[in-house]
């Protein structure tokens, strides 16, 4: 049932997309990324990821983050989180591009097996630039366990990027990207994870087609 659910939310949230889609241009990608986090008491743990990014039809890296994060449980089901990204962009003939991100989020059950996160992002330190980027980002996820002893879950999301606000580096306000996601994650003993999952993103681009990327992720986790 909520699965039929989730995915009447994302044909809904689809209708939301410019029409120019239907002539986009198509990239593929790999996204790999490795976690980490530790739970310091009850109610407050720190994580640290590292994320790389293929060039699009390529394996060659194209950009790279670096992030820390606090998460604070006000509930078993309710948690504020802040973190902190440094992000690189290879620059072909070039110097890299880098940026910083920071990031606040709130996350809440909406129904069973659904959660959401409303998530505000600064973009800052652009080369060039003292503006700073807004973004909004709502997420939607439903996780639904596959075996009964619980180490097997499906995952899907959906997240909808919106730039609040104009910047000299090129961020144009308005709808910015949807990610829409499907992933199998694995229990690999006590303290590990897996979860191979594909990644349909749509790029709204100022001046230019509507983009597809077809995304291919892996992600490796640890926990303590």
């Amino acid at each position: 049932m909520f699965v039929r659910r989730f995915c009447q939310l994302l044909g809904t949230i689809s209708l939301m997309i410019p029409s120019q889609a239907a002539f986009a241009d198509s990239t593929r990608q790999q996204w790999l990324t490795l976690t980490g986090d530790a739970q310091l008491d009850a109610n407050d743990s720190v994580s640290a990821h590292l994320i790389l990014r293929s060039q699009p039809d390529s394996f060659d890296l194209g950009q790279r983050f670096i992030r820390l994060g606090y998460r604070h449980d006000l509930t078993d089901d309710v948690s504020l989180s802040l973190s902190y990204a440094h992000v690189t962009t290879e620059i072909s003939g070039g110097s890299d591009a880098v940026q910083h991100r920071l990031a606040q989020a709130i996350a809440f059950p909406l129904v069973q097996d659904v959660d959401a996160r409303v998530q505000l992002e600064e973009v800052f330190g652009v080369s060039g630039s003292n503006d700073v980027g807004l973004r909004f980002r709502p997420r939607v996820r439903l996780r639904h366990g596959l075996d009964q002893e619980g180490k097997v879950e499906l995952q899907l999301s959906d997240e909808i990027i919106f730039a609040l606000n104009d910047t000299d580096f090129g961020q144009t306000s308005g709808f910015a990207a949807n990610r829409a996601g499907a992933a199998v994650h694995f229990d690999v003993g006590q303290h590990f994870g897996i979860m191979p999952g594909y990644t349909w993103q749509l790029v709204n681009r100022s001046g230019a087609p509507v983009r597809h990327d077809h995304i291919l992720g892996l992600t490796l986790e640890a926990h303590y």
